[in-house]
């Protein structure tokens, strides 16, 4: 038997067809099943998940453990599952790609003497490639805010073995991982298009300003003061998640009320922590005004 070079951890809580596309995604690529493990960790209440697994009976290497873990805490029992040298931590919502499974296994064979952080950020840089860094600083500059993406984080066994002693943030425990990790030699990031994620609905369920514009940037506030991080990259991810993330979800939730439930609750409380009250009115403004060029576009494609 080959030694288990991937475990691909999976928290997960109902979801149940959602999570069948996954692992179908998964199982029906051609590779050695004997290099990968799945690892799923279920907090949810019902016994779902150990009746859809009987349907995979044919595979090795599949883990199932029943747990109390609450919410994000449970991604890092998924973790703690986990034998294979790279930890993956990923969405029950995220499906691979044809023929990805593979490349990711070269990936791992490539860096496993090294063992740098890696980060599988899907394309999100539209660069195509494997980035290599020398500089922690350089490394989550380029992130941005993306490194609280769940799916997109990794961990050698051995690092995560060597941070039994962390304190959890309890909404980014992989963040709080990735972020310990401020002293490695190297870092990558795998720039390349592996995953897509199905559609959840009612997705949500906490508050995503908190969350977002306190929580995280706290985090990045303290990893600055620590001089892990330099105040010009705290600053750029801070402007980065400001246009691009908390502004198009205050549009989604706020104006065009899509089908989430994220909790809302203090919002400009949350947003002036970090942000002016003139930043916190711009971005009530820009996001009418994307919401508006939103509707113009529907109603000129009715017309058509």
């Amino acid at each position: 038997m080959s030694k288990i070079l991937l475990s691909i951890c999976i928290p997960t809580n109902g979801r149940i067809d959602i999570l069948r596309n996954t692992l179908d995604s998964i199982f029906s690529q051609e590779i050695d099943f004997t290099e990968i493990e799945v690892i799923l960790s279920d907090n949810s209440k019902t016994d779902e998940l150990p009746l859809l697994l009987r349907q995979y009976s044919n595979i090795p290497n599949i883990v199932y453990e029943k747990t109390v873990e609450l919410g994000f805490m449970n991604s890092i029992n998924a973790l703690r599952m986990g034998n294979g040298e790279l930890l993956k931590l990923h969405n029950n919502y995220t499906e691979f790609k044809s023929d990805t499974l593979g490349l990711m296994l070269e990936v791992i064979r490539k860096f496993k003497t090294e063992k740098p952080p890696i980060f599988f950020t899907d394309g999100f840089l539209k660069e195509s490639k494997i980035k290599e860094f020398r500089n922690f600083d350089e490394f989550i500059f380029t992130l941005s805010y993306f490194s609280s993406w769940s799916t997109g984080f990794s961990i050698w066994k051995s690092d995560f073995q060597n941070g039994n002693k962390i304190e959890y943030n309890q909404m980014f425990p992989h963040t709080t991982l990735l972020f310990s990790l401020h002293s490695k030699k190297k870092y990558v990031v795998y720039d390349i298009v592996l995953f897509h994620n199905q559609t959840v609905k009612n997705k949500g369920g906490y508050n995503l300003f908190d969350t977002f514009a306190v929580q995280y940037l706290k985090m990045l506030d303290d990893m600055f003061v620590d001089n892990h991080i330099s105040k010009e990259t705290f600053e750029f991810i801070k402007t980065d998640l400001y246009n691009n993330f908390l502004t198009v979800w205050y549009c989604n939730i706020k104006i065009l009320k899509n089908d989430y439930t994220f909790d809302m609750t203090d919002l400009k409380k949350s947003m002036l922590v970090y942000y002016s009250a003139l930043l916190y009115y711009k971005m009530v403004f820009i996001a009418y005004f994307r919401a508006f060029k939103n509707q113009v576009k529907i109603t000129l494609n009715l017309r058509r």
